[in-house]
């Protein structure tokens, strides 16, 4: 059975046997439409859902908004999996096209908090994976000793937030795999 993926943000590069979507009409989407608008397809139509480096060029204030969109069109067994620049990057708050510095390993927790989250209750995700991941480089021995700080730094990475940036240096992104949580008492 073949998956039906979504790419958001594909630009010239569209995840493999997906359907793209891209702002831009130099890109290789199959359609053309700015998800800070919503996402044109309807509830629980894809198994996937993917988008890297996509979400700090959206409107902040449209953030919330892009990732309910991407929870109602995710099937309830299917995933999405988002690549975005850390918030400890130095590619982020120096590229003047992004919107948005970062991301931390906090982001989908925002929708379990009742602390002022009109959200709470409507729709929450299943964190199935979050990874740091650092840049390379064409030299072996820092590869090597960059991979041994991931290997560490993605067994808490809120521990390595809090602490392991200012020791170690940032990361350049993070990685979420989450599972939209949909039909449960507490979602409807």
């Amino acid at each position: 059975m073949q998956k039906n993926t979504l790419d958001l943000g594909c630009g010239t590069f569209k995840y493999p046997k997906s359907i793209g979507i891209d702002s831009s009409k130099n890109s290789d989407a199959d359609v053309i439409f700015d998800i800070q608008r919503g996402i044109p397809f309807p509830t629980n139509q894809f198994d996937f859902v993917y988008t890297s480096h996509t979400l700090e060029h959206i409107d902040p204030k449209r953030l919330v908004y892009v990732l309910k969109e991407m929870h109602r069109v995710t099937k309830p067994t299917g995933k999405i999996n988002i690549i975005v620049p850390h918030f400890s990057s130095q590619g982020g708050p120096s590229n003047p096209t992004h919107l948005r510095q970062g991301f931390s390993s906090l982001l989908f927790y925002y929708f379990q908090t009742t602390s002022g989250n009109p959200d709470f209750g409507k729709i929450d995700f299943e964190i199935l994976k979050i990874n740091l991941k650092k840049g390379r480089t064409r030299y072996f021995i820092w590869n090597w000793f960059f991979s041994f700080l991931e290997f560490f730094a993605n067994k808490k990475p809120l521990f390595c937030e809090v602490f392991w940036i200012y020791w170690f240096g940032g990361f350049d992104e993070i990685e979420f795999l989450v599972r939209p949580i949909k039909n449960s008492p507490k979602h409807k």
